[in-house]
């Protein structure tokens, strides 16, 4: 049976990687603390009012030219022989919200389904679900099948329900009905011999809140609309690639350039500690088209000295938020080899603000 660990990190790597940290498939706590409001932050926050249902013609479906320019492009076809990353240990996507709200544009985002909440808060309007894991991508498929079929998040978290596997099952071979025989065996074979442990994982992530408000896509019905409106009206793309590969990242470069959309979210988890910042690398997140208030979201181990987590709730990561101009800038410069000397010589520059405990911020350069 494939290992389904709680790692939202890949493997991107083409240095030899430190040690992944320990992992299992997760039971997350449901903390009952609010979301801590920023204190000075860059970017400045919006209000953190629920997002209202997209109305249909806030969120029409891609016509068939713009649905040919999402797909357009060819991928990297890379299967991990290691451990899936189909799940996620990050516990506190939240804390990002007020950077993200109402963001709009394109988004790119590694691993699994925390980009559904990501791109839900941002109201993205496209989203390219980029990993270097061929059973990840496929995953995203199965996913995008069942959401489809669910109108609700209740009835999505019951496709994995034992009673429902032969229902499962027929929606999965429906929805990857474009996909290759043995590409929908292979995603029907990870959905049966995993069944309960994702129906496990996607509770708790169905039972995560702050309070009384559902914190993920499927414990806020509001967040789970959006992404369903997204998914019925052709707006995802699942892509296998590597971030510092030659192909799938210049696809999505050229894509959103087709669309007239910027790319306003980068979702990178903790991949970046997996790779250095090679000229594959650089080149491809500087040829991403961006404006001013776009962003990078990156997630730091506790393990790295001066990297504190919130704690409440998630007691392994720093979530931090950085202007994709400035990364695009900062990865200009060769000595910027690698995440850890960005942010050496960032924090010795003084603009990496601590908004809240477990939340870092960097200023936009200066000049």
């Amino acid at each position: 049976m494939v290992v389904l660990l709680a790692l939202s990190g890949c493997e991107e790597a083409t240095p030899e990687p430190p040690d992944a940290p320990a992992a299992a498939v997760a039971v997350v706590p449901t903390p009952v603390a609010a979301v801590p409001t920023p204190v000075e932050p860059e970017p400045a926050p919006v209000a953190a009012e629920p997002a209202p249902v997209p109305a249909d013609d806030e969120l029409p479906p891609l016509d068939a030219g713009e649905r040919a320019a999402l797909l357009a492009g060819p991928e990297e076809r890379i299967i991990s022989h290691r451990e899936h990353f189909t799940v996620s240990n990050e516990y506190r996507h939240d804390l990002w919200f007020p950077y993200l709200r109402g963001l709009g544009g394109a988004y790119i985002g590694v691993a699994s389904d925390q980009n559904y909440t990501l791109m839900a808060v941002a109201r993205s309007e496209v989203g390219y679900l980029l990993d270097l894991d061929r059973q990840v991508v496929r995953l995203h498929r199965v996913y995008m099948a069942l959401i489809a079929a669910s109108p609700q998040p209740d009835q999505f978290l019951a496709r994995f329900d034992e009673r429902a596997e032969a229902e499962t099952r027929g929606l999965i071979e429906a929805g990857l009905s474009d996909m290759s025989p043995r590409e929908r065996e292979a995603a029907q074979r990870f959905v049966a011999d995993n069944r309960a442990a994702l129906r496990e994982y996607l509770g708790t992530v169905h039972a995560s809140r702050r309070g009384d408000q559902g914190v993920t896509w499927l414990s806020d019905p509001e967040l789970y609309a959006y992404i369903r409106r997204m998914v019925a009206g052709g707006r995802l793309r699942p892509i296998n690639g590597n971030l510092a590969g030659k192909t799938a990242m210049a696809t999505i470069a050229a894509s959103t350039r087709e669309l007239g959309l910027a790319v306003k979210l980068l979702y990178l988890s903790n991949a970046e500690e997996y790779l250095f910042y090679t000229p594959d690398f650089v080149a491809n997140v500087r040829a991403l088209p961006v404006v001013a208030d776009s962003v990078v979201l990156r997630t730091i181990h506790d393990r790295f000295v001066g990297w504190e987590s919130p704690g409440d709730g998630d007691r392994r990561w720093n979530y931090q938020v950085h202007r994709l101009e400035d990364f695009q800038t900062r990865l200009a410069d060769r000595k910027n080899s690698s995440r850890t000397s960005m942010l050496e010589r960032a924090t010795a520059e003084g603009v990496i603000s601590r908004v809240t405990k477990g939340v870092s911020v960097f200023k936009p350069v200066s000049g």
